[in-house]
């Protein structure tokens, strides 16, 4: 079974979704409390910041290849021009001699050349670009990638947040009168 770009690019997609997730566990969360009470809140979220940066000019790239990426739906959508295009170029130069116009049959032959040469450029743009750059997949990574960013963002507000109080202590007032807590 061979691999395909797609194949790639949902893998990484799948690895990213996955650490975001990580990151949205119970653990991480008391990992990102404990930071807090032990004061050094500021250089982890410096380190998030750096990370989020990071993230946020790789979903740039991806935004740019999600436009290339585009390309062969419009590619496709140029089908019926060529296919006017050909027909109205479909006389050829010994026909223009036939009817008079012996004149105008190089320009005739060598524009329909030339449409046929665009039209096979543009039918290989397309097929290469479906096969390398899959636009699904390039959607999903990007849409990961913001993922992960947004959970770094979001621990990085945790860290600016005062302390939660501790259990035992908001628990006080649970206490019976006289006991020692």
């Amino acid at each position: 079974m061979s691999t395909t770009t797609a194949d790639i690019i949902d893998g990484i997609a799948r690895l990213i979704t996955a650490l975001k997730e990580l990151l949205e566990t119970d653990t991480v969360e008391a990992l990102v409390d404990l930071v807090k009470k032990l004061g050094i809140g500021q250089p982890v979220k410096v380190g998030l910041q750096a990370l989020a940066r990071v993230l946020d000019i790789l979903v740039g790239w991806i935004e740019k290849l999600e436009q290339v990426a585009r390309i062969p739906a419009f590619l496709e959508t140029l089908d019926p021009a060529f296919e006017q295009v050909k027909e109205l170029a479909s006389s050829s130069g010994q026909e223009m001699r036939d009817m008079g116009l012996g004149s105008l049959a190089p320009v005739v032959d060598a524009s329909r050349a030339a449409i046929d040469l665009a039209d096979k450029i543009r039918r290989g743009a397309e097929i290469i670009l479906k096969g390398y750059l899959p636009e699904q997949s390039i959607v999903h990574l990007r849409e990961s990638v913001q993922g992960l960013a947004n959970r770094l963002r979001q621990m990085q507000q945790k860290l600016d947040a005062p302390a939660a109080a501790p259990a035992a202590t908001a628990n006080k007032s649970l206490l019976p009168a006289g006991a020692i807590p």
